[in-house]
């Protein structure tokens, strides 16, 4: 398929966010509000693996997308989720999976999609098919009182805690640290931890330089830290478009979505959503870059 066909396949239909800034919170009003045009939990015809069911896939260490709240699922997945299954006649259920396994959990099946903030990226879509719904960027964090790191190329000879299996794990020390190396600079030193809370504790123990992580991930670090970490970059860093995921092929699943997300839009669910975590739709020209990065 061409690239542009491609784009036009992951824009149409499917309701696409993007990060202004990070939205914080527990339960959504606009989740848990009831839409009396959607079907019944149960009464759905799309195809699940256990009927009437929709199974989800989410790495719930991750606020303020995907977090426990009183041991339940919580955040913006959660809340976008549990509205979708509502609109296709689903019981959503969440199934807390590390993120860095994910992507292997729905190729063998073990649920119907994937609401974890999935990055979009070449190598992601050739293992999964997408449906775009908003889209973030990273943001650099450093100490209070440490010098400001303002990109990512400031970053050459520090090291840096990231989540492992992330794209930013596989930038910083190829691209940007070539960079580095063309400027005569030494490399940046990459430590990857399995969640994010471990990278900031890595932070605050002083064992990294900094830690780069989502924009609304480095907002709530910085309010839960008492601002001992703070933002310095500027800009969002590496932009990129973020999509639910269901197994490669699942068309049937993929257009649901798709129809459900329409659904939400016609609702209000959707802005509500949208209002309450301060995200945006997609840009075009973000989604068809992420489709170019490995």
């Amino acid at each position: 398929m061409k690239k542009s066909a491609k784009l036009a396949g992951l824009l149409g239909g499917a309701t696409t966010l993007a990060l202004l800034v990070s939205g914080c919170g527990g339960g959504s009003t606009a989740a848990e509000g009831e839409n009396s045009a959607a079907p019944a939990a149960g009464t759905s015809s799309v195809e699940t693996n256990t009927p009437g069911q929709l199974n989800v896939g989410v790495d719930l260490t991750y606020p303020p997308y995907d977090m426990l709240v009183d041991g339940k699922p919580a955040g913006f997945d959660v809340d976008f989720m549990n509205a979708l299954s509502a609109e296709l006649g689903l019981e959503p259920k969440f199934t807390d999976t590390r993120f860095a396994q994910i992507v292997a959990g729905i190729k063998a099946d073990r649920y119907d999609v994937i609401a974890s903030t999935l990055y979009i990226s070449a190598g992601r879509d050739k293992e999964v098919d997408f449906v775009p719904y908003f889209q973030t960027g990273n943001s650099i964090l450093a100490p209070q009182g440490e010098e400001p790191l303002v990109t990512a190329q400031d970053l050459c000879g520090k090291t840096v805690s990231v989540i492992t299996a992330t794209v930013i794990a596989k930038l910083l020390p190829s691209t940007e640290s070539d960079k580095c190396k063309e400027a005569g600079k030494p490399v940046i030193n990459v430590k990857e931890f399995p969640t994010d809370p471990e990278a900031t504790q890595a932070l605050l123990a002083g064992q990294v330089d900094a830690q780069m992580t989502d924009a609304a991930v480095a907002k709530t670090v910085v309010e839960k830290s008492n601002e001992r970490a703070t933002i310095t970059s500027t800009e969002l860093i590496y932009p990129i478009a973020v999509g639910l995921a269901v197994q490669k092929g699942n068309s049937e699943m993929q257009k649901a979505l798709e129809t459900g997300i329409e659904a939400m839009k016609e609702s209000g669910t959707y802005d509500e959503l949208l209002q309450e975590y301060n995200l945006e739709p997609v840009d075009p020209q973000v989604l068809e870059d992420s489709l170019k990065q490995g």
